[in-house]
């Protein structure tokens, strides 16, 4: 998300925060429920959107790699030993079409691998036992066969997780320009039956509806330096709270993480990234189902300052 979005985002959550603690004396208006409701389920949308747009997919290559890597070693043993084999044999026509140099492997495109590897495949197998005083065994032409299938099985996967992100990050904007329609187009206005009625309660609602760009216009609750290559927990609840709202800056300039955990200075199963100069809102459902220690992880090796406000 961009700061304009993520802002967006935090006076949605602080909307939703507000109903949460407002139920009751929202919900004698009864037209305002489903619109509360729909909102509920567009900041879950929002979450995922955001989360696929996020997503680091250097994992995807770095698999596509190491199986493209394993096919290369596998197709090179299984051919040398054909070739081997069909130079004793006097069997020309086995060794033209077995006998390739390391780098025709690792320099071929993938279609090229994947044909030329399919073609030895396909020679070695009728013949596996006879493979064998040639430094290839059986296992080694199954295990040709099973990193071919690997190969090709992961060939699309990192193009097709680039598309799943663009999708996801037209999903975000598309999920944003929802919130801020249901908001302005219906909220806003069934909320106003209260600015006679229950003036308070419209104050709290004109509050959350206000867009800050921290998040919260209040003094931070908490400023932390958290040391290298260690976890910290920056704020501890007396009880877990789904509704517990949580706003966190990066002040520094490297990457670092923060998570809901169960234990004190020790990171949650999902953490959340959040880079130089960024601020993230949760609302501690979004977190966690269960943790009442928000921490941050500090993977670098220098120190990096946070800010984090809860409401």
């Amino acid at each position: 998300m961009t700061k304009d979005q993520e802002s967006a985002f935090a006076m949605a959550l602080k909307v939703k925060n507000f109903y949460a603690k407002n139920t009751a004396a929202i919900n004698v208006l009864a037209a305002i429920v489903p619109f509360f409701t729909q909102l509920n389920n567009l900041i879950n949308q929002l979450i995922t959107a955001d989360s696929g747009s996020r997503a680091d997919l250097t994992g995807y290559a770095m698999m596509k790699a190491n199986k493209r890597k394993a096919l290369e070693t596998a197709a090179q043993k299984v051919s040398n030993g054909l070739a081997a084999m069909a130079v004793v044999n006097g069997d020309l026509v086995l060794q033209k079409r077995t006998d390739y140099p390391a780098s025709s492997w690792y320099l071929a495109s993938e279609e090229r691998l994947v044909t030329e590897a399919t073609i030895v495949s396909n020679l070695a197998a009728p013949v596996a036992a006879n493979l064998v005083p040639f430094m290839v065994s059986a296992a080694d032409v199954a295990a040709l066969t099973t990193n071919l299938n690997a190969f090709v099985s992961v060939i699309s996967d990192p193009t097709l997780a680039i598309d799943a992100r663009k999708e996801d990050n037209r999903g975000l904007l598309r999920t944003i320009d929802d919130i801020k329609t249901l908001l302005n187009g219906k909220v806003d206005v069934l909320m106003r039956s209260f600015e006679i009625t229950n003036p308070s309660l419209y104050g709290l609602y004109n509050s959350a509806r206000a867009i800050d760009k921290n998040g919260s216009a209040t003094a931070p609750t908490a400023e932390v330096e958290v040391q290298p290559q260690t976890s910290k927990t920056v704020d501890k609840a007396s009880n877990y709270n789904p509704e517990r709202f949580y706003t966190i800056e990066n002040m520094g300039n490297m990457d670092v993480f923060f998570s809901l955990s169960t234990t004190d200075n020790q990171a949650g199963t999902d953490e959340i990234l959040l880079e130089p100069g960024q601020t993230r809102v949760r609302l501690a459902q979004n977190l966690a189902p269960t943790g009442t220690y928000l921490v941050v992880h500090n993977p670098n090796n220098a120190p990096i300052p946070v800010r984090v406000w809860v409401e």
